[in-house]
């Protein structure tokens, strides 16, 4: 660039470059920059896009996604990509569109593939994420994501034996993927597998010691077990992580939730009631709700008797209901 000021191509790369480093503004100070010198740089414009959305400017990333997209009306990467920014606002039917139209242009498009299975299994159609999520494999037997992600699914259709042969495939991938040890455990922890959950969970703490939802369910496991101390030492600990991030962005709606599911499991009922219904008050979204009560159900698997777990996903239930 300082031979040549107006090298558009290397003004955007620096951008990207930026925007992988997690330098957003330097990012966008040289996408707006090469854009500016070349007003069709359908490249430079998507992957502003790309940053607006890791920068949670869901807005301004779709206008950038609708501009690149009508300079090059092939643009599956781009397509693809305002497809996941809808699924993360929520609005899966045009995030459904837009994967399909991406897939339709690339049909081995495995990254898009995915993330349609993602948005199906966020819309609850299970059998069509598990769909696309094997196909997706297939293209690429090595996507732990996509194992893992599979295998979630499975888990949140109670088909647990399904769901621990994807965990084990995933984590023998990539033997740090904290998020499959996790999900492991709590898929031993539904099937009253205490001590195998409790060797995942301390896996995945040893990799992520300021997890709180990690130290959650070693906390729930250890209750299982019947290990008072040792639960409400790790619940303490949740507690205080959770109550940090929720100073910091109160509206992160799921750490919201889990905080008040921590009060549950530590028997502070009266303050994790105000909890959830104030966050149910500020407006928070389906996808949080449904979350919340997907934790509740799991925590009555293993606390069916818990009167007020019970109380509360009633109370989710019903304003699902009214917002629907």
């Amino acid at each position: 660039m300082e031979l040549n000021p107006k090298y558009d191509w290397a003004i955007a790369h620096r951008g990207f470059t930026y925007s992988l480093m997690e330098r957003y503004p330097e990012a966008l100070q040289d996408f707006d920059r090469a854009i500016e010198l070349n007003p069709k740089y359908d490249w430079a414009i998507a992957h502003r896009g790309f940053t607006y959305r890791l920068m949670e400017r869901y807005p301004e990333a779709l206008q950038d996604f609708d501009r690149a997209i009508e300079l090059n009306p092939k643009y599956d990467w781009a397509i693809a990509h305002r497809g996941f920014t809808y699924s993360l606002m929520e609005r899966y039917p045009e995030a459904l569109q837009d994967f399909d139209r991406a897939i339709e242009l690339n049909p081995k498009y495995d990254w898009a593939i995915a993330n349609r299975g993602f948005t199906y299994r966020s819309m609850k159609r299970y059998p069509e994420a598990l769909q696309d999520f094997d196909r997706a494999i297939e293209l690429n037997p090595k996507y732990h994501l996509a194992i893992a992600s599979r295998g979630e699914t499975y888990r949140l259709m109670k088909r647990y034996p399904e769901a621990l042969q994807d965990f084990d495939r995933a984590i023998e991938l990539d033997p740090n993927y904290q998020w499959a040890i996790a999900l492991r455990g709590q898929t031993y922890l539904m099937l009253k597998l205490y001590n195998e959950a409790l060797a995942d969970f301390n896996r995945a703490i040893n990799l992520n010691s300021d997890s709180n939802w990690y130290l959650y369910n070693r906390a729930l496991t250890s209750q299982a077990l019947n290990q008072p101390d040792k639960a409400w030492a790790d619940l303490a600990l949740a507690i205080k992580l959770a109550k940090q991030d929720y100073e910091k962005d109160p509206k992160d709606w799921n750490n919201a939730f889990n905080l008040a599911l921590y009060y549950l499991a530590a028997q502070y009922n009266q303050p994790a009631e105000q909890l959830y219904r104030y966050v149910l008050s500020q407006g928070a979204s389906l996808e949080p709700i449904h979350a919340a009560i997907q934790d509740l159900n799991d925590f009555l698997t293993v606390f069916p008797d818990h009167v007020q777990a019970t109380s509360i996903r009633q109370l989710l239930q019903s304003s699902l209901t009214e917002m629907m």
